[in-house]
């Protein structure tokens, strides 16, 4: 996972968020699922880039 910024992946993470929470108040189910996806993916990615810093990748 080299050349991944791990700062920049949590931005990401947190804005994804933000996109899921805004989907949901404003009852958007298309976009909840796209958002939800998306996250669920992000946090999938973190998960290997910290195992692989934790030498388990």
């Amino acid at each position: 996972m080299n050349g991944i910024d791990k700062n920049a992946l949590d931005e990401v993470i947190a804005k994804t968020f933000k996109e899921v929470r805004t989907a949901i108040d404003t009852h958007s189910e298309k976009s909840v699922l796209m958002y939800s996806q998306a996250l669920s993916a992000l946090v999938e990615l973190r998960k290997q880039v910290v195992a692989e810093e934790c030498g388990d990748g």
